[in-house]
């Protein structure tokens, strides 16, 4: 950072936009309405951490990303570190029309400079236990998927051979699955239909057990 750019920001405010993804993130830094400092780092926090003390020290930093795949953990190390946080929904952060470009400099710097203006919307941020309280919701939801999945595969693979004579030709009930155990097929089909039913089975149980913990 030049000099000028320490004394602009000597004990100011600083707005940092940081654009996020699994491996780099881009940080654009404005004070007193400039960019003072663009960066690239890994993804990790601790460097983030390191960078932000190292650089503006005595500075009131503020942050903002997007909300996105990597869900509000930075948020809470940023918050346990004293920096403010912002997570802005990313379909309403404001872009300017002449600027069609998209890449993750420019979303840091649009971010930054968005947040110094004050022109953003703020995601709710759950507390860390509600949101793993949540995610027995969301494995439930895609467990229910993985039955749904195993049953049309078990159905396809029937009628791919010619075997869904006497069963149903609609809705199938649970029984129906079960009565699939009493089958008598040639070895290869006996061997996919049983672990098919056994994929089955162990995806109701973890089903039952997710139901249990909610209630």
């Amino acid at each position: 950072m030049r000099k000028m750019q320490l004394s602009i920001v000597k004990d100011k405010p600083v707005f940092v936009g940081l654009e996020d993804s699994k491996r780099t993130w881009k940080v654009c830094v404005r004070s007193e309405g400039m960019v003072v400092h663009e960066a690239s780092m890994p993804a990790k926090h601790e460097i983030l951490q390191s960078y932000l003390q190292k650089r503006f020290p005595g500075c009131t930093i503020k942050v903002m990303y997007e909300a996105g795949f990597g869900g509000f953990w930075l948020h809470d190390r940023l918050v346990a570190d004293g920096v403010a946080c912002i997570v802005t929904p990313a379909h309403k952060v404001t872009q300017e029309k002449v600027n069609k470009v998209k890449t993750d400099r420019v979303d840091a710097r649009r971010l930054a400079r968005n947040l110094e203006s004050g022109d953003y919307s703020v995601c709710h941020v759950p507390d860390a236990e509600r949101r793993e309280d949540r995610q027995i919701c969301r494995t439930l939801s895609q467990t229910q998927g993985m039955i749904t999945a195993t049953k049309n595969r078990i159905r396809k693979m029937l009628d791919f051979h010619g075997l869904n004579e006497g069963l149903p030709s609609t809705t199938w009930q649970e029984s129906d699955y079960d009565r699939l155990k009493e089958l008598s097929l040639s070895p290869s089909l006996q061997i996919s239909l049983d672990v098919y039913l056994r994929i089955l089975d162990e995806l109701k149980q973890a089903r039952k057990g997710l139901r249990s913990q909610l209630r």
